[in-house]
């Protein structure tokens, strides 16, 4: 049986899906460990809703709450970028993942096409003998 000719391109085609889905899961868990920041993040502004009684007290909360809210805005610009990061690396794996079922289907359809050459030459092979026997008139 004869290779599949583009096996080489597939080898590589399989590296390249490995790759994109490398990065894809490192943006997914980046992404995944900022949502979790961010979450944190509310939670802990959510704290400061209580007013002091006190004006350093106030001056305090507000600085802190500023501060929180600021760090939350930055989290959640980050965020908005991860999320875009791995809207990329989806595609560009689901475009991997592509080529690599693409030559896997013409992979399958060479050996199919390859073992039904072997099988058509094994039944001519098989008539030939069949047909000499016959011939000879049926004796041996």
């Amino acid at each position: 049986m004869k290779g599949f000719r583009l096996d080489g391109l597939l080898r590589v085609r399989r590296v390249q899906e490995e790759r994109t889905a490398s990065v894809l899961a490192s943006r997914t868990a980046k992404l995944r460990d900022s949502e979790a920041l961010r979450a944190r993040a509310q939670r802990e502004l959510g704290a400061y809703g209580e007013p002091g009684t006190q004006l350093e007290t106030l001056r305090a909360i507000a600085a802190a709450r500023a501060s929180s809210e600021a760090m939350l805005a930055e989290l959640l610009a980050a965020s908005m970028l991860l999320e875009a990061e791995v809207d990329e690396a989806k595609l560009t794996h689901d475009e991997a993942r592509r080529r690599v079922r693409t030559l896997e289907r013409m992979e399958r359809a060479h050996v199919e096409a390859e073992l039904e050459t072997e099988l058509r030459v094994e039944q001519n092979r098989l008539d030939e003998i069949a047909s000499g026997h016959r011939a000879r008139g049926g004796e041996e």
